[in-house]
């Protein structure tokens, strides 16, 4: 949908709304198009019936009964309508109904010759069951006015003080009533269709916007149902505190996710830093207010939380021209626009609170009026943004795509001419990894993955496996006498040899540290172990290391084991038993083969 046709679509629904809403019954006063007047009488002491009907007829001022509004005030107040005067067919049953569901302590009473024909208790501060009629306003049924004089209203009330009065006959007023549940189900019916429609495009499109926006939406539906009284009437009619506590928690999170969604969808970190910042302490000052909900009392409460919601409108609406003249940004102007009659319809319903404008059913119903046009336009912005945004990044995307195809055919090739070098760099670092620097045999690493593996395999195809540790008798001679470089020849030497001894593929000989080596035969019982070790020692002993003019002669002790293994676990126990055959081969003088064959049983493991 285009702008132009969104900007119809929005100027449509306000007009629509606003007449809708004028077109709602105001009650059945005999001249409807004269005015009701009532007296009013408030102060700060908390009078009782008789006391009130002895004040003097000048202590009463008279007002408009359909529009009373005193704002927050902490006296106490009593109004009365003089029957004789609103002309009634007293024959008839009457129904008075005070608009605003959020009055705290309220009275009423059918006087009579100074006498209370009719008592009513109830308020915002009593269950939900002390309203004469279920309904979220205050409803008074009024019969046998035959006799009746006057009607008086007590209110006393930490919430504004209002009392837009409508009289009803007892037909009439369900009839308007229906029009009005219809006008409120519509309403929420817009806000709930608004947070599925987000919150499925979230679902789709995991664009956290859409999940802040229904959040936002979530919050403002719990926020007019508590100021409309339905929250108290449906969740918690037991609950009285609660519902004043929820009332404004959800103000709170109103001004907060709003201000929120404000800095997400205009970018506001990039877009002004000024105003960004300004948007962050509203955030702040709303989720302090929510915290301090819970320890400041109600009167305090409500009255700072209406003036940080008139000091937001205000900011909201100059910020929100300030940017769109600035940057002529497209979002700014589809955020200003959307906003600026929720906005506008908040600031009145605010100065409505404090008393600054008349309550009649416009200014009762404008946040309706224009969050359902603000909704509906920003839900469409947002999806029409999303359109913009993920046309743009396929574009980038095929851009992207065609430039990686390039590249990749040049890539191609060079990949192709690296990938060798690679193999033959892993190679080699693989050999390295797993080479004994000195010695250039396997090292320390590799017999021990070697030795889990053949011994394993040993396991699963019941194949002995022989283990051969080899140690270089008095070897710290050659460094302490000769020096360290004699001694790394000897090393060497002793590993090419033993190298040269193994003739089969599968056989390795290993560094296994310092004058220490092993060699592990696959397939290889005792028999065949002993004669490869006995062949090793046989060559090393033949071996001569040059010390300038003098010849040195080297010997080595080896010990072996072989056996099936028959438990994948002895791993270790495989080892101790060619270590301990090593042990006697030095104990027995060195420069001898043993098997573990040879040990005692006392010596053996296990």
């Amino acid at each position: 949908m285009s702008l132009p046709s969104r900007l119809i679509l929005l100027l449509a629904l306000v007009a629509s709304g606003a007449f809708a809403a004028s077109l709602l019954p105001s009650g059945d006063w005999p001249n409807k198009h004269d005015s009701v007047f009532a007296e009013v009488f408030h102060s700060s002491q908390n009078l009782n019936l008789q006391q009130t009907l002895q004040l003097p007829e000048d202590a009463w001022q008279q007002i408009d009964a359909k529009g009373i509004n005193f704002g927050f005030s902490e006296h106490t107040f009593w109004f009365r309508l003089n029957i004789k005067d609103l002309a009634l067919d007293r024959a008839d049953d009457w129904m008075l109904e005070l608009k605003y569901p959020l009055l705290d302590q309220l009275s009423l009473f059918v006087v009579a010759q100074d006498q209370a024909q009719q008592t009513f208790v109830t308020g915002n501060n009593l269950p939900f069951a002390s309203r004469p009629v279920a309904v979220p306003e205050f409803v008074f049924p009024l019969s046998g006015l035959q006799q009746a004089d006057w009607i008086y209203i007590k209110v006393k009330s930490d919430s504004s003080i209002q009392l837009p009065i409508s009289l009803y006959k007892e037909n009439s007023y369900w009839q308007q009533r229906l029009a009005f549940v219809t006008f409120d189900a519509a309403f929420y019916a817009v806000l709930a269709s608004m947070v599925i429609y987000n919150l499925l495009i979230y679902a789709f499109s995991r664009d956290s916007i859409f999940l802040i926006y229904s959040i936002t939406i979530g919050s403002f539906a719990l926020l007019m149902a508590s100021m409309h009284g339905w929250t108290f009437a449906l969740l918690w009619p037991n609950a009285p505190a609660l519902n004043d506590r929820m009332l404004l928690l959800s103000l709170a999170a109103t001004a907060s996710c709003m201000a929120y969604f404000g800095i997400t969808f205009l970018r506001l970190k990039n877009l002004s830093r000024k105003t960004y910042r300004i948007f962050i302490a509203y955030i702040s000052l709303a989720i302090i207010a929510a915290i301090a909900s819970f320890f400041v009392p109600y009167p305090w409460m409500i009255r700072a939380l209406a003036a940080l919601a008139v000091v937001m409108s205000l900011s909201a609406l100059v910020n929100g021209a300030y940017l769109w003249h600035t940057t002529r940004s497209r979002d700014v102007l589809l955020f200003f626009l959307a906003f600026s009659l929720l906005i506008f319809g908040f600031l009145i319903y605010s100065l409505q609170k404090f008393g600054v404008v008349p309550v009649t059913l416009l200014t009762e119903h404008a946040i309706e009026i224009g969050s359902m046009a603000q909704v509906i336009l920003l839900a469409l912005s947002l999806a029409e943004r999303h359109n913009r945004e993920r046309h743009a990044l396929m574009a980038a995307q095929d851009v992207i795509i065609n430039m990686q195809r390039e590249a990749n055919e040049v890539l191609d090739q060079k990949v192709k001419e690296r990938t060798q070098d690679l193999e033959k760099v892993n190679h080699r670092l693989q050999q390295e990894s797993t080479t004994d620097a000195l010695t250039q045999i396997r090292n320390r690493r590799c017999f021990d993955q070697q030795f889990y593996t053949l011994f394993h395999d040993a396991y699963r195809e019941k194949t002995p496996l022989s283990l051969l540790l080899i140690d270089i008798d008095h070897f710290k001679q050659f460094n302490d006498n000769h020096g360290h470089q004699i001694g790394d020849l000897v090393l060497q030497k002793v590993a090419t040899t033993l190298d040269k001894v193994i003739k089969r593929p599968m056989d390795e000989v290993y560094r296994y540290g310092g004058e220490e080596f092993a060699t592990l035969l696959p397939d290889t019982p005792d028999d065949g172990a002993a004669l490869i070790a006995e062949q090793l020692r046989q060559q090393v002993e033949r071996l001569i290391v040059r010390d300038g003019n003098k010849e040195l002669s080297v010997t080595i002790s080896i010990g072996f084991h072989s056996q099936v293994p028959t438990d994948p676990e002895q791993l270790h126990q495989h080892y101790d038993l060619a270590d301990q055959a090593l042990y006697l081969a030095k104990h027995d003088g060195r420069n001898c083969v043993r098997g573990s064959h040879s040990l005692m049983p006392s010596e053996e493991l296990g």
